[in-house]
């Protein structure tokens, strides 16, 4: 019973009806707002000037020295580095037939449909198919 007893005056204690303030907030006078209230509090609010913020100014400083550092990185690579020696390019001895690998795999080709049909060739075409 004393749990239920201590949760009733706990509850009564919060109830608006007996805080005082409430008391005191029913007793003055309503105030009353001028029509043009919402708009002067509007135009305020656009008319006033944003404070800057500091994260803008830093990263612009961040994004200045990135760009710098990038800079100096490239010279320093530019200057730094070695001049790349002369290279010889080795001329072949002999002149190289370009079109000889694709010389064979024509032949191939023909041989292979060749032999798709065979009793449609004598021996003799055979032969000078094979290349003996």
């Amino acid at each position: 019973m004393k749990v239920s007893q201590h949760n009733e005056q706990q509850h009564s204690e919060h109830d608006v009806s007996n805080d005082p303030v409430w008391d005191l907030l029913r007793q003055s006078p309503a105030a009353k707002v001028s029509p043009d209230f919402a708009d002067r509090v509007i135009q305020a609010t656009r008319t006033a000037e944003r404070p800057s913020s500091f994260w803008a100014h830093s990263y612009t400083v961040i994004a200045g020295l990135g760009a710098i550092a990038a800079a100096l990185t490239i010279a320093a690579v530019m200057v730094f580095l070695p001049e790349p020696a002369e290279t010889i390019v080795a001329q072949p001895a002999e002149p190289v037939d370009a079109f000889a690998s694709l010389d064979e795999v024509a032949h191939q080709e023909v041989l292979l449909a060749a032999t798709d049909h065979l009793g449609e060739f004598s021996d003799t075409e055979l032969v000078t198919l094979i290349g003996f």
